[in-house]
């Protein structure tokens, strides 16, 4: 009943964030945004999205590939799109990571907490990276903000990519954390799981070049969404997307809505307006992301209807 009522609670955030957004707009306007938007510029933010997801997949495959794991890119791609269509339909991103990891644990015949090693470090990567490109963004535009949440948000995200950092490395520190959860059977699952991630310590190739891919996917989301502010015919210094875009991407991680939808909506609308973008065009370049989002879910949906959920593959 907690997870039924979990679930409708999120959704019920995610509709009203939407509705509250769209009555707070000119929906008039919005449609007119992005019914006018120029078509080469957002082929070409399609384009630059999906070569990210693939370098995102390369990172998962690189950190499987370090602990021994081998899977054909293929088979690791099709599970990894699968996991953005669950993602979509489950309030987090959790449940397309739960989904990807018994999915590759079946098909390699390994411990499940094997996979989830590399699925939560796949994460924890993704967000240094996320951090990392804000606080460096930061570092070059700070002269062109005079707000102190950006500051305070950057500095909660360090924190908190630092404390997991710390769980899935540091054996006192885990032993700590650990002692919190009142279940032994969960206990011991999560300490085979931090088994898997400390041995990634002396992987340090492998860690460096997933904190590297970070980087560059991050800088390109914030790409993306500059090119499809090109493609309303807004023109705004690239620096600004590279400060903002991580924040709403840290914002739109929060498992209080469906597949972040209504959260990355409203945040997008709160710091592009701090530089001046209508709310209209902020509220259509969230919701052309999230459509370049949906098209990739409806291909792993596919592909896990015909060739996984059937097991061809």
């Amino acid at each position: 009943m907690k997870k039924i009522s979990a679930f409708f609670l999120r959704i019920s955030i995610t509709f009203g964030l939407l509705v509250f957004l769209f009555i707070r707009s000119d929906v008039r306007r919005l449609w007119t945004v992005i019914l006018e938007a120029d078509a080469s510029w957002l082929l070409g933010a399609f384009v630059l999205f999906f070569l990210l997801n693939v370098l995102v997949f390369v990172r998962w495959l690189i950190l499987l590939r370090g602990r021994g794991i081998h899977v054909s890119p293929p088979r690791l791609f099709l599970s990894y799109l699968t996991g953005q269509f669950f993602n979509l339909i489950f309030p987090s991103t959790i449940g397309g990571d739960a989904v990807r990891t018994l999915d590759i644990s079946r098909h390699t015949k390994k411990h499940s907490s094997d996979i989830l090693a590399s699925v939560i470090l796949d994460r924890v990567s993704g967000f240094l990276g996320l951090v990392t490109v804000l606080i460096f963004s930061l570092l070059f535009g700070y002269n062109l903000f005079n707000d102190a949440s950006i500051f305070l948000a950057t500095g909660i995200l360090l924190v908190l990519v630092v404390l997991f950092s710390a769980m899935m490395f540091s054996g006192r520190f885990f032993g700590l954390c650990v002692k919190c959860i009142p279940f032994a059977g969960v206990r011991g699952y999560f300490e085979k799981i931090h088994v898997q991630t400390k041995a990634y310590a002396g992987q340090r190739a492998v860690l460096w070049a997933a904190w590297m891919i970070s980087c560059v996917a991050h800088a390109g989301l914030a790409f993306v969404y500059y090119l499809v502010a090109r493609a309303f015919g807004l023109e705004y210094a690239l620096i600004y997307f590279l400060i903002f875009v991580p924040m709403i991407t840290a914002f739109s991680s929060i498992p209080v809505s469906v597949g972040g939808l209504g959260v990355r909506d409203t945040a997008s609308v709160f710091v592009f307006a701090k530089i001046g973008i209508a709310k209209e065009s902020a509220f259509a370049m969230s919701l052309v992301n999230f459509g370049f989002m949906l098209i990739l879910g409806v291909l792993g949906g596919i592909g896990y209807v015909y060739l996984l959920y059937r097991r061809r593959l």
